[in-house]
């Protein structure tokens, strides 16, 4: 035979906190069946005792549990953050690196390009200016001298 609970089980039961029971090894059931192995018996004082339950009363509140969960998992969040915000700082710096070795003299090549593109505007800019006056009198010309012509395509019908 096999020996039974005296107290209510505080995993579920007559009296318990109505929590899911928990499977016995190897039988099939669980123990709010009434039957338990002798090993069996003291493996499972051994896990209340590692719960918190001491044999004269209950561990700690739920709600102590519940914060100490809280905290633990908050931590282990904030922990995995710092670890992707570090992994993901590395491998930047590391394409930063791979992309300053494979631009070597293209970054050079490109500030000259700049620079000569710059020197063009500038030169175009200066020659618009020496030119202004001189472009705009020979166009206010062209559009105020009108001189009365025939087109030499112009058929005169008789």
């Amino acid at each position: 035979g096999g020996q039974r609970h005296a107290a209510p089980c505080p995993h579920g039961g007559p009296g318990g906190q109505g929590q899911p029971q928990a499977a016995a090894a190897g039988t099939g059931q669980g123990h709010r069946g009434g039957r338990m192995p002798g090993a069996e018996v003291g493996a499972a004082q051994h896990l209340h005792q590692g719960l918190g339950v001491a044999e004269g009363g209950l561990g700690p509140e739920p709600a102590v549990l519940q914060t100490r969960k809280a905290r633990r998992l908050k931590q282990a969040k904030e922990e995995a953050q710092m670890e992707v915000d570090q992994y993901r700082r590395e491998r930047e710096q590391e394409f930063q690196s791979k992309q300053q070795a494979a631009m070597g003299s293209q970054g050079n090549l490109s500030a000259e390009v700049e620079q000569a593109t710059r020197r063009q505007v500038q030169g175009m800019q200066s020659s618009q200016q020496r030119n202004r006056e001189r472009v705009l009198a020979q166009l206010l010309g062209m559009v105020c001298d009108v001189r009365p012509q025939v087109h030499p395509n112009y058929r005169i019908a008789a």
